[in-house]
Formats: C-alpha cells, sequence, structure tokens
C-alpha cells in the first residue's frame, strides 16, 4: 500500500512538473538530427528575455506577443529556420544599409517579418519584394517598375527605398512603433487618428486600427525575439542554395546580354536568376540611374570581369586618375571588400580591383564603412545581447578595453545599451 501511494505521488510531482513548462515535439530535418526533439518553452524565461531586449517599439508583454513568439519559435520552426538561413545572405547588406541611413538595425525585422526574407516574393494585393512595397508607394520612392524590370525585386533598391521611406515615417510620428503600425496600414490612417484623438500615444489609437495592424507589432516583436535568441531554442537554419556564400553587389548603368553571359561565363542561368529576380528580359538595357546585379561573391569577379570586356573600349577618360573601372562600375557592396571604390586607389588588374584592401568581417555584426579610406582606418561593431566590451576587444586582433572606451567616449558608468554603434580602429 506505501509503494502504491509512493508511486502515485511521484506521478503527480512529475505532471506538475511537466505542468510548468509549455512544449510542442517537432520533427527536427532528417539531415541534421533525424530524430524527434522535444522543444522546452519557459514563458517566464521568455518573458525575462523580452523585457531585456533593446526593442524599438518597447516591449509590453501581452497575450498577443506571446503568441507570436510562440509562432516563431515552437509552431513556425521551418520558417524561422528559412529567415535565418536567408538572414545570411541579406542582412549584412540591410544592415549596412540602415546603418548608412542612421537607422536601428533592428528594421531587419521587418524585412523578415513582411517577406520572409524572400525578394521575389508577391502578395495577393500587389506587394512584391523584401520590403513588400505596393507599386505607387515603390515609384514614390524611385524604384523602377516596367517590363524590363522590377526593382522592387532588387535587394539593393528596395532596401534603399525602404530605409528612404522609413525615416519619413520616423520623422512624421517621432516612434517607431506609430511608424511601423503606418508602414502596415498607411500613413494617413495612422495620422488622421491620431489627429481625430487629439494624441501621440500608439496605445489610445491602437483599438481603431485594423486587426491585422494590431498584430503587426508584436507580431515585429516575435520574429526580432527569435532572430536575438534563436540559439537558445535550438533552431537551426536551413541549408539553402550557397546560404554559405556571402552575397556582393554591383550597380551598372550599360547594358549587357544575360544570354551571352551565360555563354561566355561559368555563371548559369539558375544562379542569376535566383539572386537577380529583379530582371525580366534577356537584355538589360541602359537606365539612367543605374541597375544592381546581386550574385555570391565568388562569381562577382567573373562578372565584372566579362561585363569589362563588353564595354571597356567604349569609354572615353578625361583625366589621368580615371580608369575603366571607374567609368562603368559606380559602386560594388561586398562583405569580403570594401564598396564605392574611388579611381585613383584602384589597382591595374581586374583581380586586383575587387580585392582591394580586402577585409574579412567574421559575423553580420560588424558592420563595414562607406568608403575606401575609412576602410583603412576602422570599423563598426554593433552591440548585440550578451555581448561586453570586453567580449567585442577578444574579436579584434591589437584592441584592449581602454582604447575601445577612449574610441566610444564610454566611461567606467555608463550604460551600454544593446544596438549601440562602436568605432574599432585598426
Amino acid at each position: 500500500m506505501k509503494n502504491r501511494h509512493l508511486i502515485t505521488y511521484l506521478l503527480l510531482f512529475a505532471f506538475s512538473y511537466l505542468g510548468k513548462a509549455e512544449y510542442i515535439i517537432s520533427e527536427h530535418n532528417a539531415d541534421h538530427y533525424n530524430e524527434k526533439i522535444l522543444y522546452n518553452f519557459y514563458e517566464d524565461q521568455v518573458i525575462e528575455r523580452l523585457r531585456g531586449m533593446n526593442s524599438i517599439v518597447g516591449t509590453e508583454i501581452t497575450d498577443d506577443v506571446l503568441d507570436q513568439v510562440k509562432r516563431f519559435i515552437l509552431n513556425d520552426r521551418n520558417s524561422s529556420k528559412t529567415i535565418l538561413s536567408r538572414g545570411e545572405l541579406y542582412f549584412p547588406l540591410i544592415e549596412r544599409i540602415l546603418f548608412d541611413n542612421d537607422l536601428p538595425f533592428q528594421l531587419r525585422g521587418l524585412a523578415a517579418l513582411e517577406s520572409a526574407l524572400n525578394p521575389k516574393i508577391s502578395s495577393y494585393a500587389g506587394a512584391a519584394g523584401l520590403w513588400q512595397f505596393m507599386p505607387e508607394t515603390a515609384k514614390n520612392y524611385g524604384l523602377k517598375l516596367n517590363k524590363n524590370i522590377d526593382e522592387r525585386l532588387d535587394p539593393v533598391s528596395s532596401t534603399k527605398a525602404a530605409a528612404s521611406y522609413l525615416k519619413k515615417l520616423y520623422d512624421m510620428f517621432g516612434d517607431w512603433t506609430l511608424a511601423l503600425a503606418a508602414y502596415n496600414c498607411g500613413e494617413f490612417k495612422v495620422k488622421n487618428l491620431l489627429e481625430e484623438h487629439n494624441t501621440n500615444d500608439y496605445n489610445v489609437i491602437k483599438k481603431y486600427l485594423p486587426r491585422q495592424t494590431q498584430l503587426f507589432i508584436p507580431t515585429f516583436l516575435g520574429v526580432s525575439y527569435m532572430l536575438e535568441f534563436y540559439g537558445e531554442h535550438n533552431l537551426i537554419p536551413e541549408d539553402e542554395i550557397l546560404s554559405q556564400n556571402a552575397l556582393a553587389f554591383v550597380k551598372l548603368d550599360r547594358p549587357f546580354s544575360i544570354q551571352k553571359l551565360f555563354k561566355e561565363t561559368s555563371i548559369n542561368r539558375e544562379i542569376f536568376q535566383l539572386y537577380n529576380p529583379s530582371l525580366k528580359q534577356n537584355e538589360v538595357n541602359h537606365t539612367e540611374n543605374g541597375y544592381y546585379i546581386s550574385l555570391p561573391d565568388s562569381l562577382m569577379v567573373e562578372f565584372v570581369e566579362h561585363y569589362l570586356q563588353i564595354h571597356e573600349d567604349k569609354v572615353v577618360l578625361t583625366n589621368e586618375v580615371e580608369s575603366v573601372y571607374g567609368k562603368l562600375i559606380s559602386e560594388i557592396i561586398s562583405f569580403s571588400r570594401p564598396y564605392e571604390p574611388k579611381p585613383e586607389e584602384i589597382k591595374k588588374t581586374i583581380q586586383d580591383k575587387i580585392e582591394y584592401n580586402s577585409i574579412a568581417y567574421a559575423d553580420i555584426s560588424r558592420v563595414p564603412v562607406t568608403h575606401v579610406e575609412d576602410c583603412k582606418n576602422y570599423q563598426y561593431h554593433i552591440l548585440r545581447s550578451g555581448e561586453s566590451l570586453l567580449d567585442i576587444t577578444n574579436l579584434y586582433s591589437d584592441v584592449n578595453l581602454d582604447d575601445l572606451m577612449d574610441w566610444n567616449y564610454i566611461s567606467e558608468n555608463d550604460d551600454i545599451q544593446v544596438g549601440k554603434v562602436l568605432v574599432i580602429k585598426n
């Protein structure tokens, strides 16, 4: 009898312990583990992490917020793994453009939320690209949409347009929660509600917004949590084609034949179309403001060489510091090399031109600066959750704590926030 009572007590204890955690059994990718894994989800731990996040939209913990965290961490793990994988390709670009426009890097979560970082995706309503621009808004921010090109699908052009639009919304409302709500349902809807209720507080107008917009901020918090804490929940990025290759982007303004590119180089149609969905025709025509080509870093040298061979005999140089390269290519964005090179700083051979002043960035938290001459002197590091200044000194050679604090005007009593951009001098 005593043994029976003991067994009953132990069973009750076990069930009460399991009741403290919410969990889900998920079929993990067979290529990784080939077994079922139990994922624990402790609400008190998640809430503590949410409150510690340096969120641009605040961290009010509601049922909607927790539901969205569960969505990205537990219920839709495959989608989260896809976002993480694509993030390896597109977050370096997105973070750099946000930084260049004095915008918080946390806005990268907006692209993840809008498109799952799929530049080819379109909605039933007509929105398209990483940032899900509607045609009219896209044209208002300088994106070209015609039979030859849809720049909403171009990662560089669309992200630059999104940065301009987000800056405008923040300048209009002075608050990122209101700005993101306006991004979702329209600036005039939000502006009219604020005027109608004589307030600048999102919470006052929240109940009058469309339900989709009311959920937009919690969803943004959910995806932001996933991007910051995916490792705590054993989320492993999916392996996608060339996901381990950094992307490079080049801005051109002259025509070339895509068909000829496939015939004369090792770049094949599948790879080119995968990373350049904005181009609709086999011929890329001359455009006044230029256009971008995206390719894995390993193929960009070959592409640039092909492009220069097509056009170098048609270029007229007007002074001694100019070069064919400088005349034909106005911008290169690369994450193993600087971009926007100046003609006088470019070496003679194509290979040297592309690899000039090569700098390796170990992870996406290191944001390269814009100009070549700056790259010689310093680079940037965005402080992430859980990092200390001492951790950062260990990431860079010949950097000590005193120097790091001096370069960034930090004193011992300063409270350094996640997301702060730190200067690292070479």
